[in-house]
């Protein structure tokens, strides 16, 4: 495999992960998402890596630090959007190649790789994965027939499915002249050339191979996806404590993580799977269960931090977050809370470029991007987002987003008194206790 040039298609941008800025520097048991998928690469035998960026993650992708023996290169997409757009700025370095595109955002097992060695050695034309989908996913989907792909369609009406079979990007093609050919052929007023392009070569006869795939497909499309990819990779851990202080009053229990000068104070509990960055710090009374802490964190008094996803940064003092991302350089005003449960024990709502969408979880807190700050005594109701440079103030009970750069106040505050017309059963809660593991 190291004939083949990958293409790591990290320029997009979306309004849909809003407030989850730069999605693949979110960092993971201490490395960006982009790494962690140039890494899987590195592992397999792939070592010249194209990475298709934009100006506004420039600076930050310079930064990184990649794989020693591998040769990166980093591309800044040009006015042409979509994944043709990211395809075509790199095609003077790639002309002439066998190329993998890779969408890095795609979480997938390394046994995927494996599995694509032993097709790839059996030399074909091109390769597309496809993954069985139980529910509608809105993406590409794919037909076949004795395995090989006889038809590609976009975001098919869910009542109109040619098949269970999603398309993963990770796309393979051994003639990439051929494909860039296509792409310059397709004319369409939408950025889904990449995608007519792929149509076009089926119909001139291009042999694609399906590899299908069973195993575990992470993707970030909404915010909230963050926390299945945190579970995801904290499910894989095994205890590992580094040069840490300790007191011998608190209790570590299952598979958890502590980086060098990670401080854990009196009377703290740690319950994994869990990962602690460096130089982060417990403080008294606190309780971590399931949860991701990135570096100089500072988890204080009395805070409950339960399946939830912190960056770096962050500052916390008597405070409850549960199912909940938080992003860097954030803080919480002491007696702030994250509500993570509805009161009728609903399907959490979150809305998304204005339209409202079941996340799919019943427990979801709150979403905040970087650098904001929650006053004391504030609530976040499930499933509000918090853009960057955002502060909500004291006393603030806030239902609704906010904004990036927005100030939420408490002024001459005023409720009203409605019908309560949710009935609960005396066996209401019944159904989280016995889901309750500590």
């Amino acid at each position: 495999m190291k004939k083949i040039q990958a293409l790591l298609l990290a320029g997009g941008s979306s309004t849909r992960v809003w407030p989850v800025e730069n999605k693949l520097l979110v960092s993971f048991l201490g490395q960006p998402l982009i790494l962690h998928s140039v890494n899987q690469l590195y592992r397999k035998g792939i070592r010249d890596i194209i990475v298709i960026i934009n100006k506004n993650n420039e600076n930050a992708f310079k930064q990184l630090e990649f794989p020693k023996g591998c040769t990166v290169k980093t591309i800044i997409q040009d006015k042409q959007p979509g994944m043709a757009g990211a395809i075509t700025s790199a095609a003077p370095y790639w002309k002439g190649k066998k190329i993998l595109i890779v969408g890095p955002s795609d979480i997938v097992e390394d046994y995927l790789l494996d599995e694509f060695a032993a097709l790839y050695a059996k030399d074909p034309q091109a390769v597309l994965v496809g993954k069985h989908m139980e529910e509608y996913f809105p993406g590409g989907y794919l037909a076949e027939r004795d395995g090989v792909i006889t038809e590609i369609v976009e975001k098919p009406d869910p009542a109109n499915l040619p098949s269970s079979l999603v398309n993963i990007v990770f796309d393979y093609w051994q003639d990439a002249d051929s494909l860039l050919s296509a792409i310059n052929e397709v004319r369409t007023g939408r950025d889904d050339r990449y995608e007519k392009a792929k149509e076009v070569l089926i119909k001139k006869g291009t042999v694609i191979k399906l590899l299908p795939y069973n195993g575990y497909w992470g993707y970030l499309k909404y915010p909230w996806h963050v926390l299945a990819i945190s579970d995801f990779y904290l499910s894989g851990i095994k205890k590992r404590l580094g040069k840490v202080k300790i007191d011998k009053s608190a209790k570590i229990e299952g598979e958890v993580i502590l980086e060098d000068g990670v401080t854990i104070l009196e009377n703290a509990k740690i319950a994994g799977p869990a990962f602690i960055g460096r130089n982060s710090l417990v403080g008294q009374n606190a309780l971590i269960r399931q949860s991701h802490i990135g570096n100089n964190a500072v988890i204080g008094y009395s805070t409950e931090i339960v399946r939830s996803y912190i960056g770096h940064n962050c500052w916390f003092h008597h405070n409850f977050i549960g199912d909940s991302v938080v992003l860097d350089n954030n803080s919480l005003g002491s007696g702030a809370v994250i509500a993570n449960y509805r009161l009728d024990g609903g399907m959490v709502k979150s809305e998304v470029n204005g339209n409202l969408l079941s996340t799919g979880r019943i427990k979801l807190g709150a979403v905040i991007g970087r650098n904001s700050r929650l006053g004391v005594n504030c609530s976040l109701m499930p499933g509000v987002k918090i853009g960057s440079n955002s502060f909500v103030g004291s006393g603030v009970c806030l239902d609704k987003d906010l904004p990036d750069q927005s100030f939420a106040l408490l002024k001459n505050a005023n409720y009203e008194v409605r019908k309560n017309r949710v009935v609960l059963t005396s066996k209401a809660m019944q159904k989280n206790l016995e889901a309750l593991k500590y």
